[in-house]
């Protein structure tokens, strides 16, 4: 479990990413337990009107009673808390550089580092060099009772456009073997984005269940994912 009375006898700044997508309205617990100067991550971005799954970060250092609220009564998905020795705005910088970032052989995809069921999993399977690229100058993330420790924070230089980070394949295996459906989820939006025609053939519970099954069959020499899902559905749908 994470101590907040030991990170602050570190001196660690505390800051909390809110995830924009859950059905739990973190920011609102956090206003409404005095906090302010909440800032959307995507501002400055191609995505800043994206208000309805917009995530914000605030700084949390000294505002328990939010990090009881989160300890105690927060949900699993409601976003993550970090720590760093750097600032708030360097951190804000580093977290918009990795909107987007690289999967290995199916171009860029989202980062769903707001929501700690998704960032953790991936910072946990990462090795300590992985690791210490992708957290960058945090020196944890965690939720509720998961964290994970970057031992060597990286300086923060600058910004860096996105997509930079590529998802190292290893790290992509470990998640797709323990829980596919991220795999699943991003596999029907590259159909929705390059094959409209096979995404919209379908109604959509049954495409689901189709993406499924084909995810769930794929092996490596059966070629790239996306690859198998294009040719597996233009049989069907164009025989």
């Amino acid at each position: 479990m994470r101590s907040v009375d030991n990170e602050q006898k570190t001196h660690l700044n505390t800051y909390a990413i809110f995830n924009g997508t859950s059905e739990e309205n973190a920011l609102k617990h956090f206003y409404r337990l005095g906090g302010n100067d909440a800032k959307p991550l995507w501002s400055g971005t191609v995505y800043a009107e994206w208000h309805d799954v917009m995530p914000y970060m605030a700084d949390v250092s000294d505002h328990a009673a939010f990090l009881n609220w989160e300890q105690q009564e927060a949900p699993d998905d409601w976003g993550i808390i970090i720590t760093t020795e750097d600032t708030f705005e360097n951190v804000f910088k580093h977290f918009r550089s990795l909107t987007q970032v690289w999967m290995p052989s199916s171009g860029h995809a989202f980062f769903r580092f707001y929501d700690p069921r998704f960032s953790l999993n991936v910072a946990q399977c990462c090795n300590d060099e992985q690791r210490s690229t992708l957290m960058g100058p945090c020196v944890s993330w965690s939720a509720k009772n998961c964290s994970v420790t970057n031992t060597t924070p990286t300086l923060f230089l600058n910004e860096k456009p996105f997509p930079w980070w590529d998802v190292p394949k290893d790290v992509v295996k470990q998640l797709n073997e323990s829980d596919k459906s991220t795999l699943i989820a991003n596999s029907v939006k590259w159909l929705r984005e390059n094959h409209a025609d096979l995404y919209f053939y379908y109604p959509e519970s049954t495409l689901q269940a189709k993406i499924t099954r084909l995810v769930n069959r794929h092996k490596e020499e059966l070629g790239s994912l996306n690859q198998f899902l294009k040719t597996s559905l233009d049989k069907e749908v164009y025989r």
